[in-house]
């Protein structure tokens, strides 16, 4: 016997006795046509089906990411084939999927592993998918759709709870109450469980927002020619705008600049396709020299290698009609070689649509490409030089809706992060979003400066929700407004929701920043499962963040580990000494559900912090 790491995939048919009761020869023709499918699509995944019994396949793979894509491919298949279906003539299945150790005798696997696949297809909702928490965590932002968190389960022969994740996620919820064990929670935990399932519903399925399908292209910071490297923002913000038109291309996986950033300077072909997944990689050079501009670029295909026919060289005069002309080619020319040719991009009312959003200069371009310069570094004199230069150029290029959401935006940064805050800085923020969107109505940068500013001004959470989808409707593929978006749609108690949100920017920016998970910390908190929230607040590792050290304090103290909550507040106390009388002003002030804040009051009290009942907001 030989003991060895696989994945594990269980399927069975739903409602296979019925079936049988209603029509034999028709149930078994069903069957036998289904698993001619399934085992056809594990062939041709690389899998190796190695049990079948009655209505129920398993197979195993040599990775989770194959498992779980051949699952995919599975229920798609099957949907596709039971869409036109009477009930007589369809037939679902579940799926469950599991990584670990087994024991191999001749062509069989035994074992627990073995075990735990079948126990997950159990749990599976027909049609559905369930994975292993090991099986998430290996194919986390490796494949291009959601799971949602079902809970941890109690199954059968099984000892421990296994922490459990379901396809489709709108169907999660039903897992997690099943998996609640509500006579175990404190009273407070229960009581805010019941309010919240009562008044939001458990999930809000994210099918409103589809992934991209295609092809995955990994966009790569194009290179500065010139000596002042001051500079670097230009061919930064051009590398951003190509990834901007790429992205309208709603069969195109379009990765992060983000996560190609992280890579380093000019990294290696092989580099990118094993910590990316890409299958296609854009890379350039941007020089400016007096009047002119040079862009060249270098489009690879990732799986070989091999270098494809790039867009350019491009020599023109340094105009804002020729960059842009610039950056459309090249997503155009990539989009012919990789995408669909009646992608919008290729269409020329489309293409004139964008023309005429452009700025009428140059220099107004210059300071929108500024402006998002300053989230690289957050230093003062960036943000300072990106405000000056909008406010300047906006006279004299006053129709330029993305100027004055930049704009606005300013005025919120400078709120946030304390630099020459403007007494009347909410007003300003206002005026130039609500300027940028009588120009453009669909301007999600100005949606999305609106609705930080509702929470920030603690305005009903109807009006932040309502400004936030708005945003994300219309620019459904940028990794960073979607993370912080979705991290502020779950401070205002749309937790699922939320939670789809960050979770699909983790897809498009696979080496996301760790507090893209602070939100599932505090959902799991909230719900009592404090073992978890505490080891997501580990996770997320910011030892020197007040706020998530505060809500760890609490989950410690809840979980009864008293010595550690104690050191956790005390560390909290030298981070922010005010939190001894007020230590829920970070929650107060991002307007949060008041039943986490009621939550956190709890645990942090167990704790040994004293502190008033109604504490008062002081920024």
């Amino acid at each position: 016997m030989d003991h060895r790491l696989a994945a594990v995939l269980a399927a069975d048919a739903v409602g296979y006795s019925r079936l049988m009761e209603a029509d034999e020869g028709a149930a078994y023709r069903l069957l036998t046509e289904r698993r001619t499918i399934i085992e056809s699509i594990v062939d041709e995944l690389g899998g190796r089906v190695f049990g079948t019994a009655g209505d129920s396949l398993i197979a195993e793979f040599p990775s989770s990411v194959t498992a779980v894509r051949c699952a995919n491919r599975i229920q798609t298949a099957l949907q596709d084939l039971n869409r036109d279906q009477s009930a007589d003539t369809k037939m679902e299945f579940r799926i469950g999927i599991h990584f670990g150790e087994m024991i191999q005798e001749g062509d069989n696997l035994f074992g627990e592993s073995v075990n735990l696949a079948a126990r997950l297809e159990s749990l599976a909702p027909p049609s559905g998918i369930c994975l292993s928490g090991a099986v998430h965590d290996q194919v986390k932002g490796k494949v291009d759709f959601i799971f949602a968190m079902g809970g941890r389960q109690r199954v059968k022969n099984i000892a421990k709870p296994i922490e459990v994740w379901c396809w489709p996620p709108e169907q999660a919820g039903q897992l997690r109450r099943r998996g609640t064990k509500p006579w175990r929670l404190p009273i407070v935990a229960l009581a805010i469980i019941i309010l919240l399932g009562a008044f939001l519903g458990w999930f809000t399925a994210t099918s409103e927002i589809d992934l991209p399908n295609g092809p995955r292209i990994a966009v790569l910071p194009f290179d500065t020619l010139e000596q002042n490297a001051d500079n670097q923002y230009f061919s930064e913000g051009l590398s951003r705008e190509i990834v901007t038109y790429l992205s309208k291309f709603s069969n195109l996986f379009v990765i992060d600049l983000s996560s190609t950033r992280q890579l380093g300077t000019r990294p290696q072909c092989t580099q990118v396709r094993r910590e990316l997944s890409a299958d296609y990689i854009l890379s350039g050079s941007v020089q400016r020299s007096g009047d002119l501009l040079a862009v060249t670029t270098r489009f690879t295909d990732a799986r070989t290698c091999q270098e494809l026919d790039s867009p350019g060289p491009f020599r023109r005069d340094l105009s804002i009609a020729n960059i842009f002309d610039i950056q459309l080619e090249i997503a155009q020319k990539v989009v012919a070689q990789v995408g669909s040719a009646d992608a919008p991009l290729f269409d020329t009312q489309v293409a004139n649509r964008l023309r005429r959003e452009a700025p009428q200069t140059l220099k107004s371009y210059d300071c929108v490409l500024l402006s998002y310069w300053f989230y690289e570094t957050f230093e003062p004199d960036r943000h300072r030089r990106a405000r000056d230069c909008l406010k300047q150029t906006l006279q004299n290029d006053p129709d330029y809706s993305l100027g004055w959401s930049r704009l606005a935006f300013s005025y919120i940064e400078a709120k946030k992060y304390a630099i020459d805050t403007p007494d009347d800085w909410a007003e300003l923020a206002q005026e130039t979003a609500n300027r940028a969107l009588k120009l453009n109505p669909e301007n999600a940068d100005a949606y999305y400066a609106l609705a930080i500013l509702s929470q920030m001004q603690m305005e009903d959470r109807t009006v932040f929700q309502q400004f936030a989808d708005r945003a994300i409707k219309l620019n459904p593929n940028d990794a960073f407004v979607l993370a912080d978006l979705g991290t502020w749609m779950a401070y205002s108690g749309e937790w699922e929701k939320g939670k789809s949100w960050v979770q699909r920017a983790k897809i498009l920016n696979p080496k996301h920043q760790s507090w893209w998970d602070y939100i599932w910390h505090l959902h799991a908190y909230l719900q009592g499962d404090y073992k978890s929230a505490r080891d997501i607040a580990l996770k997320v590792n910011l030892p020197d963040n007040y706020m998530v050290q505060t809500s760890l304090a609490a989950a410690y103290a809840m979980n009864g580990e008293p010595e550690k909550a104690k050191q956790t507040l005390e560390h909290v106390l030298q981070l922010r000494p005010d939190s001894a009388v007020t230590p829920l002003t970070p929650f107060l002030v991002r307007n949060m559900d008041p039943e986490v804040i009621a939550a956190l009051a709890v645990g942090l009290r167990k704790a040994g912090l004293n502190f008033p009942d109604e504490p008062t907001n002081t920024n």
